[in-house]
């Protein structure tokens, strides 16, 4: 390969990132569908993957913890809830404060969901290599810290 061909061949890092994330969707889609799982969203799987079934958290919190908009996090927040994977309870503090948490059905699916993720992993580790992959999250967690 010439110089002018790994030029014309190079990508900019955000397209392979969109690359990977993409890739990474799509079989979750698709493994979830195979599981016969009622459609879960990227950004559904996200917030789903934040709250744990003793912890419920504001949206606000979500919002911060997924890198989001809070006007976004509420969407999300409530067609989960519509579909019966979340709950809103009344937190303390400000009246219009509510505390979201995992329904028993969101539990399962949010579980299912992480473990379609781990067994990406997994496969990307396969082509990669386990120490590449492992750096790999070393670095991409050290870049965008939280």
């Amino acid at each position: 390969m010439t110089a002018e061909d790994r030029r014309a061949a190079y990508l900019p890092l955000p397209l392979l990132l969109q690359r990977g994330q993409r890739w990474f969707s799509d079989e979750l889609v698709a493994r979830l569908d195979a599981a016969d799982v009622a459609p879960t969203t990227p950004a559904h799987t996200t917030v789903l993957a934040h709250l744990s079934q003793d912890t419920a958290l504001s949206i606000a919190e979500l919002a911060r913890r997924s890198g989001v908009s809070r006007q976004t996090m509420h969407r999300a927040v409530t067609q989960l809830i519509d579909e019966g994977l979340l709950s809103s309870t009344p937190g303390p503090g400000f009246p219009r404060s509510t505390l979201i948490g995992l329904t028993a059905a969101g539990t399962r699916r949010r579980d299912l969901a992480l473990g379609i993720l781990r067994d990406l992993e997994r496969e990307l580790g396969e082509r990669l290599g386990a120490g590449t992959l492992e750096e790999l999250r070393e670095t991409l967690a050290r870049a965008w810290q939280r």
